[in-house]
């Protein structure tokens, strides 16, 4: 079970460990959280290898990933408040995202829905694989860390020590702009 160990965060905010059924999940409530198989890791990181051009590594000068389609590039030296972590939850809820991919490269990804407020540093104690676990922050704080949406047409991309984050998509990228000042960006 471990490479299909699933749990789901539910909206009555209580943690419930929900049974994996030819993908799906069962539980009490609209499952919003879920740790992601390997397979199914696989898959998302070979299509961002492939058709992002994805290219990990401590080279800092050159394109690290070439996104298909509107981007903007920001430079922020410092990790956003947990306050600026909620205004990007919820430009993610005014686009009506309701299913994402949030890829954190070389640990768990997760598919998550930003309509429900996952807390800033949220974390929990894994029993069966006896770890910890990490829902990412939208700032990169060591790894790259890549929220995008189901459809791939929109997304929030952060290197880790380029200090960069990119964000794709022209809604997500007119809602970065109407709120950069609050960003910081």
């Amino acid at each position: 079970m471990d490479d299909q160990f699933v749990i789901a965060l539910c909206y009555d905010k209580k943690m419930e460990y929900c049974s994996v059924v030819n993908s799906y999940f069962l539980c009490e409530g609209e499952c919003i959280l879920r740790v992601i198989s390997k397979d199914e890791a696989i898959i998302l990181w070979d299509k961002l290898n492939s058709e992002f051009k994805f290219k990990p590594g401590t080279d800092i000068t050159g394109e690290w990933i070439i996104i298909p389609g509107d981007t903007k590039k920001y430079h922020k030296a410092t990790p956003w408040s947990e306050e600026q972590e909620k205004i990007i939850n919820s430009i993610l809820k005014e686009l009506g995202l309701e299913k994402m991919y949030a890829l954190d490269w070389n640990h768990d990804c997760f598919e998550f829905s930003p309509m429900e407020d996952i807390s800033m540093n949220y974390n929990y104690y894994d029993p069966d694989r006896q770890c910890q676990v990490y829902f990412p922050t939208y700032y990169p704080d060591g790894d790259y860390y890549f929220f995008i949406d189901s459809t791939w047409n929109c997304g929030i991309f952060g290197h880790p020590w380029r200090n960069e984050i990119i964000v794709m998509g022209k809604e997500l990228i007119k809602r970065f702009e109407k709120n950069k000042g609050r960003l910081g960006l």
